[in-house]
């Protein structure tokens, strides 16, 4: 009893921490990076919301699931197996939405950075989403640098060279290297990787949900084992 008791107490504590983690990335994702991601496609900065929401559903869980554990009550450690089990199985349905939506992400950043190139002078956020993008992962434009000619008309875009300032590796039309290269796949593989990190975060939490279901369903047997035999 002792030894499922605080089996399940250090696992719900990894458990508890998970929750803060994943309210940690969601805010990091959501500050450093939510304003650009937005203006691409609202999925994405919607993703880093739910990260934050289901980061604090886990908290609170994990909260649950270790008083559960150290006060031996039946009721305390049954509805977290539930709640544990319930949110399992959402992650796992997740799991197979987000896998279904990368096959996606090439024609949706795709289509984001050729809207962004059109609305570049019209829209302050498409602006900014591919300054950011120009100047992080050094390239122009969606396919390249040849877009920007193509697609506006006013001051904005650099005389002659083509081009915007951000293009360029000192961010002025004049004196500096004009990144001919176009944002597609930096920006691509970007997103990619960010579902990489998240995929890779929910894995190991669900991990230790199915630890801590397990527990839980032992101490449940053992807690009314004893009441049994009271």
């Amino acid at each position: 009893m002792s030894v499922i008791k605080y089996l399940m107490f250090f696992f719900n504590f990894l458990f508890w921490l998970s929750g803060l983690v994943l309210i940690v990335i969601g805010a990091i994702i959501r500050d450093k990076y939510g304003d650009y991601v937005s203006y691409a496609d609202n999925k994405f900065a919607n993703a880093a919301v739910f990260i934050i929401i289901v980061g604090v559903v886990v908290f609170v869980i994990g909260f649950l699931g270790c008083c559960g554990a150290v006060k031996e009550n039946y009721c305390m450690v049954t509805t977290f197996a539930v709640l544990l089990a319930i949110i399992f199985i959402l992650e796992i349905v997740a799991g197979a939405l987000g896998f279904t939506y990368k096959k996606k992400v090439d024609s949706v950043a795709t289509a984001a950075l050729d809207k962004a190139v059109l609305k570049y002078n019209d829209v302050s956020g498409e602006k900014k989403l591919l300054d950011w993008a120009q100047k992080s992962f050094k390239c122009c434009g969606s396919s390249g640098s040849s877009d920007y000619p193509k697609s506006t008309s006013n001051n904005t875009v650099c005389a002659g060279t083509g081009g915007v300032p951000s293009c360029y590796s000192n961010g002025k039309c004049t004196g500096g290297t004009l990144y001919t290269q176009g944002c597609r796949k930096g920006f691509i593989d970007f997103i990619k990787s960010k579902l990489v990190v998240i995929g890779a975060v929910a894995v190991g939490i669900a991990f230790i949900q199915l630890l801590g279901i397990i527990f839980a369903c032992f101490l449940m047997k053992a807690i009314k084992g004893e009441y049994e035999v009271v």
